[in-house]
């Protein structure tokens, strides 16, 4: 046989036939990481140390919000953390690494399923969270029976109106004080557009009140006081403020029991100075004492109640008198018949007849036999009515400029008078009560101003800012307590804008009308046993109404139909509260949410990656992959 000699190949030739063999799947990942500027890029950002530091940051961030919304509130966390930009842009560098990290691995093998499922769950459902954030909102709604649709959400989102001083133009902005908390030691500075002037925010209060004060007035016309009154129901005194000539400000009322009044001119005492008398007939039965015949000769039941018994079976019988002021006594019947009794009230007191048995015959009564068996008394009164009416207290500028007279009138015989000054305490004729004229202004109006509240009290209240405008000189103009959901006007020495503090509103695209409000109690018990409202939806572009119930733990959602509940693209009512005095009236909770279906379906998509990984493993005999 002939021998064959072996292949050589020029140096050259040699290179070029192994420059031609096909490259394995890791070599040409990492020629192309080290030959394209682009995917140098793309694995430096899907490196699994990039992926370290963003979740071990991401997870301290989230222990400290954790610690801000337990400690502070929701809207402390909220501010610093999920809300800040930072946080943005840390969850989309998370989504780039993510992205890059799967990338990295093209092109994929069967046994990268699971991992690039998973990576694409956690894109979709950071996706929808961010989504959520910025699109949807959560939010409150009260509905009232009968007033016009609702169209606007409540959100817990506090915000600044500020009018600029130039143009008259509104501009709103954020402004949560819980956050950074204005004090007189750090107030927060807002310049007015179009304008030199600062807003200075100096206070903050969480629980506000609202007073009625007297404010001097050049412009008015009217005089007004403020007087403070001390009675026996409490240390703390009442203050009262009244003008002249105003018809809601000039007359106020001190409970059902007593009235004030400032007049031009002080009347004379119009209460009787005598009590009218009465003459009453009571016929009292035994067996039905609640139920007495009687006649009195004002038409007006005297108040006295009377009741026949005995305390045990064969005791002599007696009578108890109980008066209108709750005190009473009891006799013995034996002791009271035919006799006359001189009540300390003033009041006469007589049993004139006793029916041991008593029976209607021919229309008269009568007794039938001795024996106890349904005894009744004829009780007659005469005396005097107690004076119902009401005390009162009229006011009238005095004889000489800063004087008062006072007309003070109650159930005393005799009125009580006088004239005083700013200052002075005087009695106005009531029992047990002073009244201090804490000041008599020429010219005033009444003001309605906010006050932060001085009792302690962990219950919801309604907060208030306190600010002033500043001129670029340093001056400053007065400064005002304003409450959420009020304005006031604001002035400095050379400009004047309306300031406004309140919750944000969200506006719907349609309008929901409260029908009927129940509340279903449970049997023998005042205890809610649910809560149903009946609504309507009403969308006017597509000329769409649509009833629904809400029910506890059965919320109702708008647009109807699949396709807007399974987007995230509907609105969710929940019934949230409602006031026990008032059921024509609910508050609920409104919840949209459009990133819902891009979070469900990431999270669906991450179970099913981390499932394959496991269940779709690659081959052990394979070679090793990125």
């Amino acid at each position: 046989m002939r021998k064959v000699a072996p292949l050589v190949l020029p140096q050259d030739l040699s290179i070029l036939f192994f420059m031609s063999l096909p490259e394995s799947r890791e070599e040409k990942i990492q020629a192309r990481r080290i030959h394209s500027p682009i995917w140098r890029a793309v694995h430096a950002l899907g490196s699994l140390h990039l992926a370290m530091l963003l979740l071990i940051t991401l997870t301290g961030v989230c222990a400290v919000a954790t610690f801000l919304e337990s400690g502070f509130s929701s809207r402390v966390a909220r501010a610093y953390v999920y809300g800040s930009p930072w946080f943005n842009l840390w969850l989309i560098l998370l989504c780039l690494n993510l992205i890059c990290s799967a990338a990295t691995r093209w092109p994929w093998q069967r046994h990268h399923t699971g991992f690039v499922i998973t990576h694409a769950g956690i894109i979709i459902l950071l996706g929808g969270a961010l989504l959520g954030r910025a699109r949807g909102f959560e939010g409150s709604l009260d509905l009232s029976r009968g007033a016009p649709p609702a169209t606007q959400v409540l959100l817990d989102r506090p915000r600044l109106t500020v009018e600029s001083p130039a143009t008259g133009q509104l501009f709103s902005t954020p402004f949560d004080p819980e956050v950074r908390t204005p004090r007189p030691d750090r107030p927060r500075l807002l310049p007015l557009p179009d304008s030199d002037v600062q807003l200075v925010i100096d206070g903050y209060t969480s629980r506000s009140i609202e007073k009625t004060e007297l404010t001097p007035d050049p412009s008015s016309l009217n005089p007004g006081l403020t007087l403070e009154f001390t009675g026996p129901f409490g240390s703390e005194p009442i203050r009262l403020s009244l003008v002249l000539n105003s018809a809601s400000d000039s007359h106020a009322e001190l409970g059902p029991q007593a009235s004030v009044e400032f007049v031009a001119t002080l009347p004379k005492s119009g209460r009787p100075s005598t009590a009218p008398t009465f003459r009453e007939t009571q016929m009292v039965l035994a067996n039905d004492p609640a139920q007495p015949i009687l006649h009195n000769t004002s038409g007006q039941p005297s108040g006295f109640r009377f009741f026949l018994g005995s305390r045990k079976s064969g005791d002599p019988l007696e009578l108890e008198i109980l008066r209108p002021d709750g005190s009473g006594e009891i006799y013995r019947l034996s002791d009271l018949l035919n006799r006359t009794l001189d009540d300390f009230s003033g009041t006469k007191i007589l049993v004139a007849r006793y029916w041991p048995n008593l029976i209607l015959k021919d229309g008269q009564p009568t007794s039938e036999g001795d024996s106890p068996d349904n005894p009744a008394v004829l009780v007659m009164l005469e005396g005097s009515l107690p004076d119902t009416t009401p005390s009162r207290l009229t006011l009238a500028l005095g004889p000489t400029p800063g004087t008062l007279s006072f007309l003070g009138e109650s159930s005393s015989p005799k009125p009580a008078t006088g004239i005083v000054r700013a200052g002075d305490t005087f009695s106005p004729g009531w029992k047990g009560w002073a009244v201090k004229l804490v000041s008599l202004e020429k010219n005033a109006r009444i003001e309605t101003v906010t006050l932060p509240s001085e009792k302690a009290d962990t219950s919801p209240g309604r907060p208030a800012l306190h600010a002033r405008l500043r001129s670029p000189d340093g001056t400053s103009g007065p400064a005002r307590w304003i409450a959420s959901g009020t304005s006031a006007v604001l002035t400095s020495s050379n400009a004047a804008s309306r300031i406004g503090f309140g919750l944000e509103l969200q506006t719907l695209p349609f309008s929901i009308r409260l029908d009927s409000f129940d509340v279903p109690r449970d049997p023998g018990t005042d205890e809610p046993a649910n809560f149903r409202a009946s609504v309507t939806f009403a969308d006017p572009k597509k000329n769409l109404e649509v009833p629904a119930q809400l029910e506890m733990n059965q919320p109702a959602t708008f647009p109807p139909g699949l396709f807007p509940q399974v987007t995230g693209l509907s609105y969710k009512f929940s019934q949230a509260g409602w006031d026990p005095q008032n059921l024509n009236r609910t508050t609920l909770q409104v919840l949209h949410d459009p990133g819902w279906l891009l979070k469900w379906t990431g999270s669906l998509l991450m179970v099913a990656g981390i499932f394959s990984m496991f269940y779709l493993r690659r081959d052990p005999h394979s070679q090793p992959a990125s």
